[in-house]
């Protein structure tokens, strides 16, 4: 999706095979149609959690394929969340087709075509998954901070909820996310996907 990333002025990322991995967008619908609405949904829901300084660095590194491993493990993280949001904001415009003769239903021969109340049933579904999804993503960040030295999240008490209190009654669940203290080079014992050699 990079080339199609750059008629609008912007480095994504996230790639098309990633996309369509963690949205419910099926492998034919066209990348030009995912594309207004990926732009909207990387500045306005992940930029802000990553910060200017993070997000510069994972653009930079995507566009000279100078990607570290710790970045690649957070791209996989990130792509989730903004898959999700992507599919959020598109979901309805997906639906239907602005044309010259009105806004009109996409449909199919083998396929029927959900009412509105199915639909908003449907986005109201996929916003909650992109909830849960940004907030695995901040739980990463806060758990693996000495990995991450560019961000720098605003609120402090931000990472306090992921924070392990053993003993504690309220400690439900171990997490399974785990970062030694100071300043590795990389975040050995993170939870690395399998799948982490094939980012980009």
């Amino acid at each position: 999706m990079s080339n199609n990333s750059k008629k609008l002025n912007t480095t994504f990322l996230i790639d098309e095979e990633l996309l369509k991995l963690y949205s419910n967008m099926t492998r034919n619908v066209g990348v030009d149609k995912i594309l207004p609405y990926i732009n909207l949904a990387q500045p306005f829901y992940i930029e802000p959690i990553l910060g200017t300084a993070l997000m510069v660095e994972l653009q930079t590194q995507i566009d000279t394929d100078t990607l570290t491993d710790e970045n690649k493990g957070l791209i996989l993280k990130i792509a989730p969340a903004l898959a999700l949001w992507t599919d959020y904001l598109a979901a309805r415009s997906l639906t239907y087709t602005v044309t010259q003769k009105g806004i009109t239903l996409e449909e199919s021969d083998n396929s029927r075509s959900i009412n509105e109340k199915e639909l908003a049933e449907f986005i109201h579904s996929i916003r909650e998954q992109a909830e849960m999804a940004t907030e695995l993503l901040i739980k990463y960040l806060c758990q693996c901070q000495d990995t991450y030295p560019l961000w720098k999240p605003s609120e402090e008490c931000l990472c306090s909820k992921y924070q392990d209190n053993e003993g504690s009654a309220e400690n439900h669940f171990k997490s399974l996310i785990y970062c030694p203290s100071g300043k590795p080079s990389r975040c050995p014992k993170c939870d690395y996907p399998d799948n982490i050699q094939r980012i980009r």
